[in-house]
């Protein structure tokens, strides 16, 4: 254990332990067996741990109750270290991160303590930032693996989520097997619902009230069939046998309720012609912001208004909450389509780089590439050596199980040649994973970092010139969750924004710094300026001298 350089036992120190409720953490330690590392931790260095901060909590995305609240002590000077049983313990996201490396460089927090390290103000801060990233980019592949199991389930038949209402899902089966059940107590009164509605004589209010007054129907939970809930069903091709995920239509297992030839009668009843189609009038935004209140989507509506004295009809647009039940509509007030749209155009505003820094960043990423190939392919070469060794092993390990010596099976028992094989048949299977992230992260990494930069130089006027569905998309790529509330748009960027807005904010793309982008070219030696090295470190993590050796290349061969 790496052995502090301040005196720790001095320091008022905080253990933070945290269990994520999500799937990716089922195998992390619990929360008894972290409190049990930092006590070990605490005798080693002789600190007596003051208030200690646990919660139960997914650390992907920021809000964290308890983890804010011991950063709020951190600043208040309260606290002035902190001791888990690991980073990723602390930080699974760019933001709480990035606030935590910068408390440790500005002091106001003196020490990270963990087994294997005690992170100081000191230190070099790469180390900690990888550990940040690493645990950033496993619950990015996390998302990744669960998108694939999810398209794997659906390909065998069963739609993923919760079962529609007159279907129950399977709660014993193995994870990913599960499937889906036929509701024997409502299965029968939703069928009625639908011969209901194909006769033509009930209109959707009308079997609203048969099904919660004299079906008797309710849901799962107990509740009462809702309007809007009804017309969902009946739009639903679940009922017949098949289902839509992600895009794709898919063919289920599970038992119909009704006839496709049914179906599309339904829906003809409904006002629709056949098979649910798209709308050819899209309108902005729907489908993508919640509601701060209930939760529910945002729907963008259009009024039409003919204005006499003026003889011409004007068209309005708002966007609000698709909660409008008469018992507890929601008071979330609606918000104009040109509000918004200032909104938005604010968020782009804020990330903005200028065309000159666009250029000068695209050039020195490539250059970069190049230097990160080499160390790559020397990368790769290790690995490749340990990839030899272990298929020498397996060879070596076959050799001995049918050799005249092991007939008996006295050297090598079947029981040990499987358990042995199994373990090197992992790392196998684990250095060909390492092998083929390294081959693709390089050219990932560059490629995604220049189409991010593109994007912050001309989405803006994208946003402006385009039709509603480009709007729509630039939302979309701009942020991670869109809440409505108080008719202001609160989004979350996502991480390479995040950067660019910092940027932006500690004007680092100020007139000064423009002016060196023009006279670079004519004056190679100012090529040293630390301005764009310091903004590429901070976007990359790349230590801010190699980018410095680089704009000097870009510059004199321009």
């Amino acid at each position: 254990m790496q052995q502090s350089q301040l005196d720790v036992s001095k320091l008022r120190v905080a253990p933070y332990v945290r269990k994520s409720t999500d799937a990716e953490d089922r195998q992390i330690q619990s929360i008894e067996d972290q409190l049990g590392e930092i006590d070990k931790l605490a005798s080693h260095h002789g600190f007596k741990p003051v208030e200690a901060f646990s919660e139960s909590r997914s650390a992907k995305k920021p809000g964290r109750p308890e983890f804010n609240r011991l950063i709020e002590k951190i600043i208040a000077g309260e606290i002035d270290a902190i001791v888990c049983w690991k980073p990723n313990r602390l930080a699974r996201n760019p933001i709480d991160g990035g606030q935590l490396l910068w408390l440790l460089q500005t002091g106001q927090l003196k020490a990270i303590i963990t087994p294997g390290k005690v992170y100081l103000p000191s230190d070099n801060v790469i180390p900690l930032s990888v550990e940040f990233a690493m645990a950033n980019q496993s619950s990015l592949d996390l998302g990744k693996d669960v998108a694939r199991g999810m398209k794997s389930k659906c390909e065998k038949g069963w739609r993923p989520g919760l079962a529609p209402l007159g279907y129950l899902n399977d709660k014993l089966g193995e994870k990913g097997e599960k499937i889906i059940h036929v509701d024997e107590e409502r299965f029968a009164l939703v069928r009625k619902l639908w011969e209901l509605l194909l006769t033509g004589n009930y209109t959707v209010p009308e079997l609203t009230n048969i099904a919660n007054d004299k079906l008797g129907l309710r849901s799962k939970k107990g509740q009462k069939v809702a309007l809007g809930g009804l017309y969902h069903l009946f739009n639903d091709r679940f009922y017949y046998g098949e289902f839509e995920f992600d895009g794709q239509v898919y063919t289920g297992k599970h038992k119909p309720m009704i006839t496709e030839e049914e179906f599309d009668r339904a829906q003809k009843i409904l006002g629709r012609a056949g098979r649910p189609r798209p709308k050819h009038k899209r309108l902005p935004f729907n489908g993508l912001i919640k509601c701060a209140n209930c939760n529910r989507m945002i729907s963008c509506d259009e009024k039409v208004k003919h204005v006499k004295s003026a003889n011409e009809t004007r068209r309005y647009l708002y966007h609000r909450c698709t909660k409008r039940t008469k018992d507890k509509p929601c008071q979330q007030p609606a918000v104009s389509y040109d509000s918004l749209i200032e909104q938005v155009t604010n968020y782009l505003d804020a990330i903005a780089i200028p065309p000159e820094f666009l250029e000068w960043a695209v050039q020195s990423l490539r250059e970069q590439k190049k230097l990160e190939e080499t160390d790559r392919n020397a990368i790769l070469r290790n690995h490749q050596k340990n990839y030899d060794a272990c298929l020498e092993k397996l060879d070596r390990l076959l050799d001995t199980y049918i050799s005249s010596e092991n007939k008996d099976r006295s050297v090598l028992t079947e029981e040990e040649f499987k358990a042995k094989k199994n373990t090197l048949l992992k790392e196998k299977a684990a250095i060909e994973k390492q092998i083929r992230s390294i081959e693709q992260r390089v050219n990932e990494f560059i490629d995604l970092t220049i189409k991010a930069f593109h994007f912050a130089t001309y989405c803006k006027a994208w946003f402006e010139k385009g039709d509603y569905e480009t709007k729509t998309q630039i939302l979309r790529a701009l942020g991670q969750t869109f809440v409505l509330k108080d008719r202001v748009l609160m989004l979350e960027l996502k991480s390479p924004y995040v950067v660019m807005q910092n940027a932006v904010t500690d004007g680092l793309f100020a007139n000064p710094l423009l002016e060196l982008a023009r006279t670079l070219p004519r004056e190679p030696e100012k090529a040293e300026e630390p301005a764009f090295a310091a903004t590429l470190s901070k976007w990359s993590g790349i230590p801010e001298s190699n980018w410095r050796l680089n704009l000097g290349k870009v510059a004199f061969c321009h």
